[in-house]
């Protein structure tokens, strides 16, 4: 799995540390892991194809600014996503992402979180080794 989740970092959120030997495997293991928190992945299908670009200063606020978007579209268009495919710029400062999910359906979603923000509580992207690491804090 290339995240996990952080137990007792606060009473309102839900943090995850992601891992991958990608900067775009980042950012895919990162919406993952989001998504994972809202929704059962496995009750969400793939009849929606949405597309990103961004462009932000660094690759911190790349990713922050990526999950943001994620949570905007939930909140404004009610998508939900279950697959996602980013490509990061060699800069790390502007994304192009194919997002895969569909409506949000209470019938036949397994609903779990509504997450709110993305906190820059503990937020960060750095290199370990061969890998990139994220460590995220949603508030809910």
């Amino acid at each position: 799995m290339p995240y996990k989740f952080l137990p007792d970092v606060a009473l309102a959120d839900v943090a995850f540390e992601a891992k991958a030997g990608t900067v775009g495997g980042l950012f895919e293991a990162c919406a993952t892991a989001m998504s994972d928190t809202m929704v059962d992945l496995s009750t969400v299908e793939k009849r929606t194809t949405k597309r990103i670009s961004l462009a932000s200063p660094d690759l911190d606020r790349l990713l922050y600014d990526f999950l943001t978007e994620l949570i905007i579209v939930k909140d404004v268009d009610s998508l939900l996503f279950c697959e996602f495919e980013v490509e990061v710029s060699p800069g790390g400062t502007s994304l192009e992402a194919s997002v895969r999910g569909e409506a949000i359906d209470r019938e036949k979603h397994v609903l779990r979180n509504d997450v709110k923000a993305v906190t820059m509580h503990m937020f960060g992207v750095k290199r370990d080794g061969p890998d990139w690491v994220a460590t995220v804090v949603l508030d809910i």
